[in-house]
């Protein structure tokens, strides 16, 4: 029966530990929208149909192409085409690449089509900043970033056409990104 009496002091224990690295990984931290125009970006890139969850290998995959091509990038960027409330996990469409700079480019072709390139035009956008901790920071982020985007959006009559996140491995953050469609005149 003594046993029992330490049960409750153990789970209390383990709570607190739990809240304890949910605050360390900015879990319970407020995020702060910010409007600001973002780009342009030159991505090498592969496409990506499946859970979200399931796209680090093709970022892997991605980064070691352009890496064996001789390009440095120390920012990976995702863009994500479709709403995983609304669609169903295997069919979610998403591009996974690398930032590339403009000198690079050329080292590029000697991937012939393992990897794709494009531009992502300059934007007015809404973005937040999350800290990455550890791996788990990839799941969390999203988690806190996009309803903050949509919720502001929403209250400023602001309408996304696109979103991406910018893995920023440097600044050890994410930046949740979402494109604003153009106002109408």
């Amino acid at each position: 029966m003594k046993i029992l009496k330490w049960v409750p002091v153990i789970l209390a224990f383990l709570i607190l530990l739990l809240t304890i690295f949910l605050a360390y990984m900015g879990a319970f931290s407020p995020l702060t929208v910010y409007k600001a125009k973002m780009g342009p970006f030159t991505i090498a890139y592969e496409s990506f149909t499946g859970p979200y969850a399931q796209s680090g290998p093709v970022f892997a995959r991605v980064y070691e192409e352009i890496k064996a091509a001789g390009v440095a990038s120390a920012k990976g960027l995702g863009i994500y085409y479709d709403d995983p409330r609304k669609i169903l996990a295997k069919e979610l469409r998403s591009d996974c690449g690398m930032v590339v700079e403009d000198k690079d480019i050329a080292k590029l072709k000697a991937l012939g089509n393992k990897i794709k390139v494009k531009k992502i035009t300059e934007n007015l956008c809404l973005f937040v900043e999350f800290p990455v901790r550890n791996p788990l920071s990839y799941m969390i982020g999203p988690l806190k970033a996009y309803p903050a985007l949509n919720n502001y959006a929403a209250a400023n009559g602001l309408r996304g056409k696109m979103t991406y996140e910018l893995y920023d491995d440097q600044g050890r953050k994410i930046i949740f990104v979402l494109v604003l469609e153009p106002a109408k005149p």
